[in-house]
């Protein structure tokens, strides 16, 4: 069978997309993109002021664990079973950004050489720790690309973009959700152990009932330091977003801090790698 490797760049992009998103930032969105040969996983963290509407310190985390049932020849298409757990509280206790949501459901994956498209569905619970309890299926599609990653020797203008559809949130039920994002960045300066970045960001969201929280679009530019450690990667970062919400009318601007941390693993030592 042909091998595939996909840096950890490439899982991390999807957890730095999610960077000035408030609400559920969903764990069916942000699935592990290393190829299913093994027992990958994948855990990660983003913390910050990341709305500068909602004016709150933000927390998330997630952890997920898959395994391949079936692979393609050329390792380009894989079917993974998956368990998650994620999540997410704020300094506000805003209700859809305090919630924990476990997992169980497969994911159908089609690698490119610069990306991923996958159709997925699980069963999720969904508490919200308003006292709002809801479970059921969800269903999903996502794609995420991404060019010229930091830690590639040559890169000089690393970016990626993603979008997701489906009904990915339990507790609002019948909710088709869409989002967009695109980052792109410019490498400033690689020192020894850290890498400065200056970038740009748009995120779009839309969804089917009109929530407040669900229909933004954010447009920013900041800089952040990344510091990659082989399967640990990490980074700081400092932006100025502008977020307008299209249900309430309501925009405002404003800086926001970030730390993303994020790990991931193969429990059977196979990493794949892409001829």
């Amino acid at each position: 069978m042909a091998k595939l490797k996909l840096p950890l760049t490439f899982v991390v992009a999807l957890v730095l997309a999610s960077t000035v998103a408030a609400q559920q930032a969903a764990p069916a969105l942000k699935g592990t993109i290393l190829d299913g040969t093994g027992l990958p996983g994948q855990a990660w963290t983003t913390i910050g002021n990341l709305s500068p509407i909602e004016h709150d310190g933000y927390f998330q985390s997630y952890i997920e664990q898959s395994s391949a049932v079936f692979a393609s020849r050329s390792g380009s298409m894989t079917l993974s079973p998956y368990a998650s757990l994620g999540l997410v509280f704020d300094t506000q206790g805003y209700e859809w950004n305090n919630q924990i949501e476990p997992r169980v459901g497969i994911k159908l994956n089609r690698f490119f050489r610069s990306g991923v498209a996958s159709i997925g569905s699980a069963y999720a619970l969904e508490d919200r720790f308003n006292g709002l309890s809801r479970s059921g299926l969800v269903l999903y599609a996502q794609d995420w690309f991404g060019w010229q990653p930091v830690t590639g020797k040559g890169s000089r203008f690393p970016g990626s973009t993603w979008a997701a559809v489906g009904n990915i949130s339990p507790a609002e039920q019948g909710n088709i959700i869409g989002q967009v994002d695109l980052s792109q960045g410019i490498v400033a300066k690689k020192l020894s152990k850290t890498t400065l970045v200056p970038y740009g960001e748009f995120i779009y969201w839309r969804d089917s009932k009109h929530f407040d929280w669900d229909n933004k679009l954010l447009c920013g530019t900041g800089i952040k330091a990344v510091f990659p450690r082989g399967d640990l990667y990490s980074e700081l970062g400092a932006a100025y977003f502008h977020e307008n919400r299209f249900a309430s009318g309501r925009s405002a601007g404003g800086l926001t801090l970030f730390m993303n941390v994020s790990f991931a693993w193969n429990l059977l030592g196979r990493t794949v790698a892409r001829r």
